[in-house]
Parts: structure tokens; sequence; C-alpha cells
């Protein structure tokens, strides 16, 4: 049996090549196909290294009665050992193992890495792995170290960690369903047993025999490696696909999605689900799902589940994030056995569309409102206007005629002026809000606006404005009140400040009369003040769409002061050009 191997190691040290071939160039390919995945990452690793080992294990044969060059690919070899560890991180990944979790990785780390980093060294540095024997006719070999200690425990070490991985893989291709991720793992498994057996059969059966030659451990990576091109072209296996890309998709999508066990607790969750609950994805998992979504939608999944087996649209307040909402969707989920084991949630924020849904009904609100007080003040003022015409009708010679006529040329302003209005305010809250640069929006507005003698000074951050589309006419009522009603204004400052909790407060400080502390709230009521009596109200209801707040806060006799406040959300550093 010996002479045999002998005179066949020309043929299994081609094996070596063949395996170095085969091994780097399916890795590469897979690889490619998605460069991505951790699965396929893995993969390659594991291929490269088998290259590693194949082709030193070749040099090593070729080099046989060179003691230099022998000692030297011996012990470049000793990093073989990582074969062993990859195969077992790629085998749990790809079977989708718990420990395969990237939180995990610590655990792989020390359980599987740690011990082929130090038996590596120890190949490496000392003669505890394996020891050099030259044999007349063939060369130098090497031979296992019986009874090292470190040698036995390395064995203990492969022994166990391929077990594992025969385990993981024998154990997914079992739950699998029928189908092609049931073929796919089936040959998966075949091959790491093969490769597994060509192993033991070459590490541990031979040399007690006496029998030393190339490493037979590469006839099972060919085969292996035969097996895996198979089931790529024959059954898809490292494919982009539902079965294949299952983590990448939940990990990606948008939407949070939430697995919920039987008890209520959190099994899994994505990153999107942790960015709507506004904590740490690693904070999901193991909490009870009533931390973050009340106990009243809680019951409503319960009961719709047992109603109708599953729900979509149910709208939450989150738990942890004051403010936001979210739609809620899912189904249960059943174990291999079709027993319940929890449910799967698909959460959406839909902060935004409420927001907008809120504006819209308090858009249709206001100009149900002002369509009222426009007929009353248009229909008063035609009631004045008619009654001044027939005045001057009766006679028109008559020596107060005159104001009569003036008084009709106002009221005709008057109507003017609210039909103008109106059909501005129309228009309030039709479009989405959109991101404005604030001084710009503010420059216009001075531009539109004739000031002689009125100095209008701007120093404001460069930021944008999250706010309705008509946020610019806010500037434009707030410049053109300060100089039309200000009394004695000759200078207007606007600024910008940031506050401790992110606002951003955006002021406009006048030097004229100011407002009384009984009118501070009034002016911003519909029809109170001067000329139309809309012109805050307009401006506080633009603002409001997307959160932001207006109060007057001057002294009377010293000045006007409009203060904006701006939430975070709201307002960012303006765009660079």
């Amino acid at each position: 049996m010996s002479d045999l191997l002998n005179m066949l190691s020309p043929v299994l040290a081609g094996f070596c090549i063949i395996s170095a071939l085969i091994t780097c160039g399916l890795g590469i390919y897979v690889f490619a196909r998605s460069p991505s995945s951790t699965i396929n990452r893995l993969f390659l690793a594991l291929t490269l290294t088998a290259t590693y080992w194949a082709l030193d294990e070749y040099l090593i044969w070729h080099f046989a009665g060179d003691e230099g060059c022998f000692m030297f690919w011996l012990k470049a070899g000793a990093f073989w050992i990582f074969v062993v560890a990859l195969t077992v991180h790629f085998t749990l990944a790809f079977t989708a193992h718990p420990l395969a979790q990237e939180k995990k990785g610590g655990t792989l780390l020390v359980a599987l890495y740690l011990p082929a980093l130090l038996f590596a060294l120890a190949g490496l540095f000392t003669d505890q792995i394996v020891t050099v024997l030259f044999q007349p006719g063939t060369g130098y070999v090497y031979l296992p170290a019986f009874t090292s200690p470190v040698y036995l425990m390395e064995k203990v070490y492969i022994i166990l960690a391929m077990g594992w991985a025969a385990y993981a893989g024998i154990s997914s291709w079992q739950r699998a369903p029928p189908g092609r991720k049931r073929r796919q793992n089936l040959l998966f498994c075949i091959g790491i047993a093969t490769a597994a057996g060509f192993s033991v059969l070459s590490g541990l059966v031979l040399p007690p025999l006496g029998i030393y030659t190339v490493d037979i451990t590469f006839i099972g990576i060919v085969i292996f490696s035969l097996l895996i091109a198979y089931a790529i072209l024959r059954h898809g296996l490292f494919t982009l696909s539902p079965q294949t890309a299952a983590d990448d998709i939940i990990r990606t999508m948008p939407e949070g999605l939430v697995l919920v066990d039987a008890g209520g607790r959190i099994v899994t969750a994505n990153a999107s689900a942790a960015g709507i609950f506004g904590v740490a994805e690693a904070e999901l998992v193991g909490q009870p799902v009533g931390r973050f979504i009340p106990e009243t939608a809680c019951a409503a999944i319960r009961a719709a589940i047992a109603e109708q087996g599953r729900f979509s649209d149910l709208e939450a307040v989150p738990g942890v994030r004051e403010g936001s909402v979210v739609s809620i969707a899912g189904a249960p989920v059943r174990n291999p056995d079709g027993e319940p084991a929890g449910v799967i949630l698909i959460v959406r924020d839909v902060t935004g569309r409420k927001a907008m849904e809120t504006a819209l009904r308090t858009a249709n609100q206001k100009l149900s409102l002002l369509s009222q007080v426009t007929c009353h003040d248009i229909g008063n003022d035609v009631t004045g206007l008619a009654w001044y015409l027939s005045l001057l009708k009766e006679d028109l010679m008559r020596p107060d005629a005159e104001v009569y006529l003036d008084r009709s040329v106002r009221l005709v302003e008057n109507i003017k002026k609210h039909l103008e209005f109106s059909r501005e305010y129309q228009m309030f809250g039709v479009y989405q809000p959109v991101w404005q640069p604030l001084e710009p929006m503010i420059a216009r507005a001075a531009d539109d606006i004739p000031h002689p003698g009125v100095e209008i000074a701007v120093r404001v951050a460069p930021v944008e404005l999250y706010a309705d589309p008509l946020a610019p006419k806010v500037a434009y009522n707030l410049i053109e009140n300060a100089i039309r009603h200000g009394g004695g204004v000759t200078r207007i400052g606007i600024m910008t400040d940031e506050e401790i909790d992110g606002t951003l407060m955006v002021a406009f400080e006048d030097d004229g009369a100011g407002v009384r502390d009984d009118e501070k709230e009034k002016i911003f009521r519909c029809g109170y003040g001067k000329n139309t009596g809309f012109g805050l109200a307009f401006s506080r209801e633009i603002l409001s769409v997307t959160g932001i707040t207006i109060r007057e806060t001057g002294t009377a006799g010293r000045g006007a002061r409009f203060e904006i406040l701006v939430p975070a959300g709201a307002w960012r550093p303006a765009a660079e050009d």
C-alpha cells in the first residue's frame, strides 16, 4: 500500500495544483456575483486559504530533496489550520446559524480563530505539530507528532470544529423545505463530508499505518469544488434570490421588520426598525415589543390576527419617540410543525404623512373660515359702497360729494385687497413643504417692499427651512407690517440664533411703537388689526404646516419683535453650491 501511494505521489501532487486552480477560480467567481454578501466574502476567504494550502503542499513535496526549501515551505504551511476555522464560519453563515450574526463575532473569534492562530504559531516555531524524517529515495517527509499534547489538542480542535460544521449543515438540510434550497444544502453537505473524509483518511488513518505521502485531502477539495460548481449552475447556489439573499433583503429594506416570539419578545429586527423606534439595533433584540408599541396597539394586533389571520394599516405612536406615528402590518409566523411561533411586523414611519393630513385638514378649515369672513367683509364694503353711490346719484353737486367719492374709492380698494388676499390664501397647504434657503427668502421680501428711510439689517445663518412654499409671504408680511404700522420705524433687524434644544430662532425686530401686552396674541387672530387683519394670522398658519411657531416678544414703546421658532427637524445648514 505504501509503495503504491509513493508511486502515485506525482498524481497526488497534481491534485494539489488542480485543487488550487479550481478553488481559486471558484472563489473569485462566487465573490464577483455579489461582493456585498457576507456568505460570498467568507467563501472567497475559504477558497483562497485552501488555494494557499494546496500550493504549499505541492511545494513541500516538490522540494523534498532540498532540506532548506522543504523546511521553509513546511513552516509556511503551518497556517493551513485556518481552512478549518473558515470552513466552520462559512458553514454557520450559509446555514443562518445565530452565531454567524455580526454581534456574535467575538464568540467565533475566541472559539475558532484564536485556537487556529495558536496552533499555527506552534507549528511555525516548534516541532509540537509535525516532525521531519529523511527517507532514502523519497527525500524529506513530515510526520505527525503523535506523542505531543499540542498535536493531540489540534486534532481534538479539528474534530470538534468539523463536527460542529457537519451538525449545522445536516440540521439546515433537514429543516429546509423541499425544493431548490434543500438540494443546495444537500450538495453542500456532501461536499463538506467528502473533503472531511479525505482529510481524516490522510491525517488520522494513514500516518498510524506508516504511510506518508502527499496530503490526499485535496482530492476531497476538488470533489467539493465540483459539487459547489454544479450547485451554482444547476440549483442557483450563491445567486441573488429571495432564498439566498434573505438576510440582505431584510437588512436593507426601508421598512422596519420586527420578529416577535410567542412570549412577546423581539427575536430579530433590522436597522430600519431601530431607526423608526429611535434606538440602537442591538437594543431591540430580547426586549418586550410593548416597550416600543403601546399596549392598546398590541391588543389590536392580537385581535386582528385572531379574527382575520393578518392585519395592515394599524397606526400607533411608538413609546420611545414622542410625536411620531407608525403604520404597522403583519402576520403570524409558524414553526416547521405548523404551530404558531410568533408574529412578524412590518413597521413604516408615517409621521410626515400624518403631518400633511393634519395640515390639509387645517387648511380646509382655514379656507372655510376665510371664505366666511371674506364674504362678510366684502358684503359690508359693498353695502357701504352702494350707500355712498346712491347718495351721489341723488345729488352730484352736494358739498360732501367729494368725500363720498373718496370713501367709495377706498371701499373698492378694500374689496380688491380682500380678493387678492383670498387668491393667495387659497393656495395655503395645497403643495407639499419644501426646503428653502432663509437668507434669499428674506432678501427677496425686502427688495419687493419700498422702504425709503428704513434700514433693513439681515444677519442670518446660512440655513434652509422646511416649510410651505408660501413661507416667503411670512417674511414679506412681517417687514411690510413693521414699515406700514410700526409707528416711525427707522430700522428693522433680522437675525438667527440656535437654542439649546436645537430650535432655530429667526427674529424680526424693529424700533417702532411696539405691541401692547394685551394685543400680543390678538394680532394673530383672523380679522384683527388694521388693513385686512389677515397678514399675521396667515403667517402663523403657513408656518404651522411643518411645526414652526411665531410669537411677539417685543416691549411696547421700544419696538416690536416677532420670533419664529423652527424645530430641529425643520431646518438644516444650507447646501453649498
